[in-house]
């Protein structure tokens, strides 16, 4: 019988590229229990009870350990021999879901558990959250939303997922001081505003509405055509900051009660 398929040299493959120096990778994340980081929960939990804050759960996750879900799609069919439809080909992919703000997010999960819950028929890849942040930046999504359904839910948003990702600080955007002195440079310019202040939208980052709340208090009355004409030059001045646009992720303008 011929061998002459078989590679000769038992210290290279198939290929030549030599074995030396080339090993399997240590499995981070061997033994792990499938149960949820509990700094991370306690985190979340903390931020629900009022006593938390946004940071302390950007913190927790990014220590923590999450599971990428992966769904089966199906690949080609055909027909068996008693005439059923069979699956010759299933490939298993990342998932991406739709955002209640129309943005594209990867669903991540603190748990077995909670995924389960979600989709029992997701298979749990366990990643460390930096990871799991580049995976969504790479897959084009804007969001990761961890634990979807669940009391734990929590939505990190786009510059939280660009901090993870290359690791670095976070800070929300309606706290930083380059944040606001770019909102003074660019409402500077409008005499009919008396003043203005951005706060937080969404306090438990559920998407409940607009990350950062911008209120403008008017110096005077205006008609009903001057308010508009206002309102489209703001928007157009907040546009052009380079700060703003890489910062804040999302924004609803408000006026000032009397």
């Amino acid at each position: 019988m011929s061998h002459d398929h078989l590679n000769p040299d038992r210290f290279a493959d198939s290929a030549g590229v030599p074995w030396d120096g080339r090993a399997f990778e240590p499995n981070s994340f061997a033994g792990d229990d499938g149960k949820a980081d509990e700094q991370l929960i306690e985190a979340i939990l903390a931020l629900h009870a009022g006593t938390g804050t946004l940071v302390q759960v950007i913190d927790a996750f990014r220590k923590a350990r999450v599971l990428i879900p992966l769904l089966a799609n199906l690949g080609e069919s055909g027909e068996g021999a008693h005439g059923q439809t069979v699956d010759k080909s299933a490939d298993l992919s990342i998932v991406t879901v739709e955002t209640p703000d129309q943005q594209n997010g990867l669903p991540v999960f603190s748990s077995v558990e909670a995924m389960s819950a979600w989709n029992p028929l997701a298979r749990p890849v366990p990643h460390s959250a930096v990871k799991a942040a580049l995976a969504a930046a790479a897959e084009g999504n804007t969001r990761i939303v961890l634990d979807p359904g669940s009391i734990t839910e929590f939505v990190i948003r786009r510059p939280a997922l660009e901090a993870i990702a290359q690791e670095l600080p976070w800070t929300p955007s309606y706290e930083d001081e380059a944040v606001s002195e770019a909102f003074d440079k660019a409402l500077a310019e409008h005499p009919e505003l008396a003043g203005w202040s951005i706060a937080g939208g969404d306090p438990l980052s559920l998407l409940k509405s607009a990350e950062v709340e911008l209120t403008l208090q008017l110096a005077k009355a205006l008609t009903q055509e001057d308010f508009d004409a206002l309102m489209k030059n703001i928007a157009k001045s907040i546009s052009e900051s380079e700060v703003i646009a890489l910062r804040v992720d999302s924004l609803r303008v408000k006026l000032a009660t009397a």
